[in-house]
C-alpha cells in the first residue's frame, strides 16, 4: 500500500512538470510540425500610397493560405529607413522578416552578418531576366543576399515637340540648347539635380559613366581620379559654366527639377522616370509633348550613363520564417508579382519581359522607351562602406560644379578621402 502511494506520488509530480512546461511554451513535436498552423512573416516597407503592396500579398497569401504576410512601413525618407534598419538588426533583432532595401544597402549590410545569403535559392537559373546592374547590386563578395524588386535609372526628359531628333552626346544637347534658348518660350537648357545630398553623387556618376569612367572599378580600387572620370564631371559644371543650365542646379533636388520642367521653359530636364507622371499631367505645359531617352555620352564614352536606383528583397538572418520569406520574394519578384507591381502602382520592374507586356504598356507606355536604359543602368560603389563615401562625394563634387575649388583638385580629395575609407584610415 505505501508502495502505490509512493508511485501515485510520483506520477502526479511529473505530471505536474509536465503541465508546468505546456505553460511555460514548450511544445510537443506534433505542434512544432503541425503544417496547417499558419506562419506570420513581416515585411518591413516604406509606404506604398498605391494599392500595388496591398494586391502583392492578397495574390499571395491566396497562393500559400498557410503563410499571412504583415506589412510594416517604415519611415518616408532612406536614411530614417536606413537608421532603423542599422538599429534593430545590429541588435540580433529577429522581428523583421522581409527587409525592403535601396540598391546601396545591400553590401554594408551584409558585410554587417545581417542578411541571409541567398545563393541556394536565388540561382543562376532564377537570375536570368534580371536586368545585369539589378543583379550586381545583390552580390557581394561572390555571394547573393538579395533578390531585385523594383528598379529606376537617370533618364533624359526632352520636348520631343521641338527637337525631333534628340541629342547623343553632350556636344550635341549644347549645340540644340543655345540654338533654341530664345525662341519658342525656351529660357534654359537643362535642368539636374547638383544638391549636396544623394541627388549630386546619382546625377555625377552619369556624366562619369557617360564617359567611360567610374568611381570604383571591379576591384573596389578608387578610379574616380581617371581622365576619363575627371572629364566627365567637367562636362557636368561645364553645362552651368556655358549657361546651358540654370546657376541653380546647385540646390536643385528631383522635385525642383520637375516642377519647372512643366512650366514649359526648358528643353531637357535630367530626372527619375517617376517623374513622367507629373510631366504629362493636367495643368503641364509640356503634356504630351515629352520624350525619354538614354543621357547623352562624353567624347569618351561608348554607351550613355544611368545611375541604377530602386529596391531590393533581402532576408533577416534572424528571421524564424527563412523558407517562408524566401516564398514570399520568390513570389513578389516573379512575373506575376512585379506585374501587379508595374500595373497596380506604375513601379519599374526587374524583369525585362515586363518591358513588352501589352497589359503593362496600356498602364505604362514609357516602359517602352526605358528598356534600353535599364539595360546599360550602373550601381553607385558598391561596397560595405557606401554611406562614408557617398558624403565624401556629396561634398567634393559639390565643391567642383560649385566652382568652389577646382574639378582637379576636388577629384584629387575625393579619391584621397575614398581610398582612405576603403582602407579604414
Amino acid at each position: 500500500m505505501k508502495k502505490r502511494k509512493i508511485i501515485i506520488s510520483l506520477l502526479a509530480g511529473i505530471l505536474g512538470v509536465s503541465t508546468l512546461l505546456a505553460g511555460c511554451g514548450q511544445q510537443s513535436s506534433s505542434e512544432k510540425s503541425d503544417p496547417n498552423q499558419p506562419v506570420t512573416i513581416v515585411w518591413k516597407r516604406g509606404q506604398d500610397a498605391t494599392p500595388a503592396a496591398a494586391k502583392i500579398v492578397e495574390a499571395f497569401e491566396k497562393k500559400y493560405p498557410n503563410i499571412k504576410v504583415k506589412i510594416e512601413n517604415l519611415p518616408s525618407t532612406s536614411t530614417e529607413q536606413h537608421n532603423v534598419y542599422t538599429t534593430a538588426l545590429s541588435t540580433g533583432d529577429d522581428s523583421i522578416d522581409v527587409v525592403t532595401m535601396d540598391v546601396v544597402w545591400a553590401s554594408e549590410f551584409s558585410s554587417a552578418g545581417w542578411l541571409l545569403p541567398l545563393d541556394k535559392y536565388f540561382t543562376k537559373d532564377e537570375q536570368k531576366g534580371f536586368f545585369p546592374g539589378n543583379i550586381a547590386s545583390v552580390k557581394y563578395k561572390d555571394n547573393i543576399y538579395g533578390v531585385p524588386f523594383s528598379t529606376d535609372a537617370g533618364v533624359l526628359f526632352y520636348r520631343k515637340d521641338l527637337i525631333p531628333t534628340p541629342p547623343k552626346t553632350w556636344d550635341d544637347l549644347i549645340k540644340i540648347s543655345k540654338d533654341n534658348i530664345g525662341k519658342n518660350g525656351i529660357t534654359q537648357g537643362i535642368l539636374f539635380q547638383a544638391f549636396q545630398n544623394e541627388a549630386i553623387v546619382c546625377n555625377a556618376a552619369e556624366f562619369i559613366f557617360g564617359n567611360g569612367g567610374n568611381i570604383l572599378d571591379s576591384k573596389g580600387k578608387v578610379v574616380i581620379d581617371s581622365p576619363k572620370s575627371i572629364a566627365g564631371i567637367k562636362i557636368m559644371k561645364s553645362l552651368i559654366d556655358e549657361n546651358v543650365a540654370p546657376k541653380g542646379v546647385v540646390t536643385y533636388k528631383p522635385q525642383d527639377c520637375t516642377d519647372q520642367f512643366v512650366q514649359g521653359k526648358t528643353l531637357f530636364m535630367r530626372n527619375w522616370p517617376l517623374n513622367y507622371t507629373s510631366v504629362n499631367a493636367d495643368g503641364s505645359a509640356v503634356k504630351g509633348k515629352v520624350g525619354i531617352v538614354p543621357m547623352p555620352m562624353g567624347p569618351d564614352g561608348t554607351e550613355a550613363g544611368a545611375t541604377l536606383g530602386g529596391w531590393n528583397l533581402g532576408i533577416n538572418k534572424n528571421s524564424k520564417h527563412p523558407e517562408e520569406a524566401w516564398k514570399f520574394i520568390q513570389f513578389v519578384t516573379s512575373e506575376e508579382g512585379q506585374k501587379i507591381n508595374a500595373i497596380e502602382g506604375s513601379y519599374m520592374s526587374t524583369r525585362e519581359s515586363l518591358y513588352s507586356d501589352n497589359d503593362v504598356l496600356a498602364k505604362s507606355p514609357q516602359y517602352k522607351d526605358l528598356l534600353p536604359i535599364l539595360k546599360v543602368a550602373k550601381p553607385r560603389p558598391i561596397s560595405p562602406y557606401y554611406a562614408k563615401i557617398s558624403d565624401a562625394l556629396q561634398v567634393n563634387l559639390h565643391k567642383a560644379v560649385t566652382g568652389e575649388v577646382p574639378v582637379d583638385s576636388a577629384v584629387k580629395e575625393a579619391a584621397k578621402e575614398l581610398n582612405d575609407i576603403i582602407s579604414n584610415k
